[in-house]
């Protein structure tokens, strides 16, 4: 089967779950591996997933197949199989500059979790900044 005779097949199912890029070992946009666990409900207007098949063979077996489009255009046909959806994945990318402009568009949609670093003020003094590790910016630095 071609590329473009799987984009116009008909799908099972549609829908806009970014999540579909991911499983526990693997991910079909390796630009956002390690960068991302998880992607919010209803936070992406513009990547759509055709699921051909996505079956569930005994609670943990499945298989999986769907095509990936960004703004209404097919970018790439995404695979999974296997326990966990993890013993197989495979990717066919049939439009790198459309790759590229989705890869940009999904990474804008990454949550950023700032309780994680800290915050600060552009005109506000922090000591922190410039002295941390028992040295100051300013100071003596001295070999061992």
């Amino acid at each position: 089967m071609t590329p473009n005779e799987l984009y116009a097949r008909e799908p099972e199912k549609i829908d806009k779950d970014l999540n579909h890029i991911k499983t526990f070992y693997t991910c079909h946009i390796p630009e956002l591996q390690g960068s991302i666990d998880w992607f919010p409900d209803d936070c992406n207007e513009k990547v759509e997933f055709k699921i051909y098949k996505d079956f569930d063979f005994d609670g943990r077996r499945g298989w999986f197949l769907a095509s990936m489009w960004f703004e209404g255009k097919p970018v790439m046909i995404i695979q999974n199989a296997g326990r966990e959806l993890d013993d197989h994945s495979n990717s066919f990318i049939s439009d790198e500059s459309a790759y590229r402009e989705m890869v940009k568009y999904i990474q804008t949609l990454i949550p950023i979790d700032v309780d994680e670093v800290i915050t600060v003020e552009g005109d506000t003094d922090y000591p922190q900044l410039t002295e941390f590790y028992g040295n100051s910016l300013d100071g003596q630095f001295t070999r061992y």
